[in-house]
């Protein structure tokens, strides 16, 4: 089963490797230059990740407001993978204009990002998401993701139901388990995909990079201009 298939008949998701590590790498090295945050010796990823556990909720609200100074990680991102991009999407794209960098510190007192999937937020039915973290995951921080026939058969018993997050969706949560990914490692998957995280005890919060896609040549649904932008693989 080639790509495509896993994504549009199968699973939903699959496990991919970072192609351009040198430029993943990079992005990442930006990721820390921008970040205002002070370490003891110089500056690296475990050391960020240390700090954010110390953070308050709005020391991390000003962290990913400092980070939307960097307008070409969106570009980064989709050209770290331009092989897979390639082959789902061809080389005239839609990209979200900034993509999301999401820090999950470890803590129960801390948000966890309940069971969705993509749709529900007004992104088009031919999207994908790439996930990467932007360092090896060893604990269970990262993201989990449904297999697609388990998540429609709850999309459609919740609609039946007349619900959106009621009581099936919030239960499936405590049974799920993190996927453990290395860095350079990534998950695509696809707009119906039930996904989210779980709360985890660690010394280090996650930090992670996730952007949209779709191709040129396919319809948008609510999320539009404002939020994507044309793009063209080299």
């Amino acid at each position: 089963m080639d790509l495509y298939e896993e994504l549009v008949d199968g699973p939903g998701y699959a496990v991919c490797s970072i192609e351009n590590m040198q430029l993943f790498k990079k992005l990442r090295d930006s990721f820390l230059d921008k970040i205002n945050i002070t370490t003891e010796s110089e500056k690296n990823i475990d050391e960020v990740r240390s700090a954010m556990v110390k953070m308050s909720h709005a020391e991390i609200n000003r962290t990913r407001i400092n980070l939307l100074a960097n307008a070409n990680l969106s570009d980064m991102m989709i050209d770290s993978c331009p092989s897979l991009i390639e082959a789902l999407c061809g080389k005239e794209l839609f990209i979200q204009r900034r993509p999301h960098i999401i820090f999950n510190v470890p803590g129960k007192e801390h948000v966890r990002i309940w069971n969705h999937y993509e749709m529900i937020s007004g992104i088009s039915p031919f999207s994908y998401v790439l996930w990467a973290p932007l360092h090896d995951l060893e604990d269970d921080g990262g993201a989990y993701l449904i297999d697609q026939k388990a998540s429609l058969e709850v999309m459609k018993k919740e609609e039946a139901d007349g619900l959106v997050n009621g009581p099936t969706v919030l239960n499936m949560m405590e049974k799920q388990k993190p996927a453990r990914l290395k860095f350079g490692q990534a998950v695509v998957f696809n707009p119906f995909v039930l996904h989210g995280n779980v709360p985890f005890n660690s010394k280090f919060a996650r930090i992670a990079c996730n952007i949209r896609f779709q191709s040129y040549h396919k319809p948008l649904l609510q999320k539009n201009s404002d939020y994507l932008k044309y793009y063209r693989l080299h």
